[in-house]
């Protein structure tokens, strides 16, 4: 199903939270909501999935307008937690999928799976408030999937989980996106998710600031970055030969050198090497994050706490 959000604006209060934002999202394609905290991107999804009503744009499934009933086979999961505490894991999943009309025996199918998928087979019976922050938000992404939903719509799902569960769950959303279903996720960890996602469009202060496929994006935007290591003790002045290079980062035995468009890179790295000893090297495409500053000319993205 093709998911598509057309001029979306709005506004709270003298606050512009969207001002015209179009956001495209592809069955079998990761699409990726990114931006810093603020940026608005909270406000979109919650326009997407009719909680608020947009003073301007459209909200089109397929071509046409978003009706009750194509929501009743959406799948949410909200930034904060919606969990109700006292209640199982596995209990919990099973109501939620009852309330999306399946049957008790699917309902308990669907929930036993999805744990066992998740991480939290052995935790059916232990109640919520027990599991810790990291579990809670894999159980909080599961309601979001128990039904088999066809659009899936996660605000910032990796919010505090370490590195296994970032790519447990990565994995069950790849798995989600091969079988053709529509997935957009949000977050504010640029380059967490830039490995993850295939499209992106990024937001700042409720508005779009750059979109497209994230390899063309990175490809296309004619920096780059000459990763070198150095053995100890190697000069730096040889660097004065090209004022336009910029030093991102300068360790003991390491150089990273911002390239801006047509220099040439082997000609930097020639003078490193006529310098000293050059015992590794590498050329880098920019990062998300560094994409987004060159697009807003901000401080960088980060941070934590609810989005607007």
């Amino acid at each position: 199903m093709l998911l598509q959000a057309l001029g979306l604006s709005h506004r709270f209060g003298e606050r512009e939270a969207l001002a015209g934002v179009d956001v495209t999202v592809r069955p079998g394609v990761l699409t990726g909501l990114l931006g810093p905290n603020g940026a608005g991107k909270t406000t979109l999804m919650r326009v997407v999935l009719g909680i608020i009503e947009p003073d301007a744009g459209q909200v089109l499934l397929d071509g046409r307008p978003v009706a009750f009933a194509d929501r009743q086979r959406w799948g949410y999961m909200p930034q904060e937690r919606g969990l109700y505490p006292q209640m199982p894991a596995g209990r919990q999943l099973v109501y939620l999928a009852r309330l999306h009309g399946l049957s008790p025996a699917e309902a308990e199918a669907r929930a036993r799976a999805l744990l066992a998928e998740l991480g939290l087979g052995e935790r059916w019976a232990e109640r919520t408030e027990r599991l810790s922050g990291g579990l809670q938000q894999r159980l909080q992404l599961g309601a979001a999937l128990v039904h088999d939903p066809d659009v899936i719509v996660l605000d910032e799902p990796f919010a505090g989980l370490d590195p296994v569960a970032v790519e447990e769950l990565s994995q069950s959303l790849r798995e989600r996106v091969r079988a053709g279903r529509t997935v957009v996720l949000s977050s504010h960890q640029l380059d967490l998710v830039q490995d993850l996602c295939e499209e992106i469009v990024m937001i700042d202060h409720g508005r779009t600031v750059l979109t497209g496929r994230v390899d063309r994006l990175r490809a296309s935007s004619g920096r780059r970055q000459l990763r070198l290591g150095l053995a100890p003790g190697t000069p730096r002045d040889w660097l004065t030969a090209f004022p336009a290079v910029e030093v991102v980062a300068d360790q003991a035995d390491a150089l990273r050198l911002d390239l801006p468009p047509g220099t040439d890179a082997l000609a930097v790295l020639d003078a490193a090497r006529a310098a000293g000893s050059v015992i590794d090297f590498g050329l880098d495409l920019p990062t998300l994050s560094q994409l987004f500053l060159a697009a807003v000319g901000d401080a960088v993205p980060g941070g934590a706490g609810p989005d607007a």
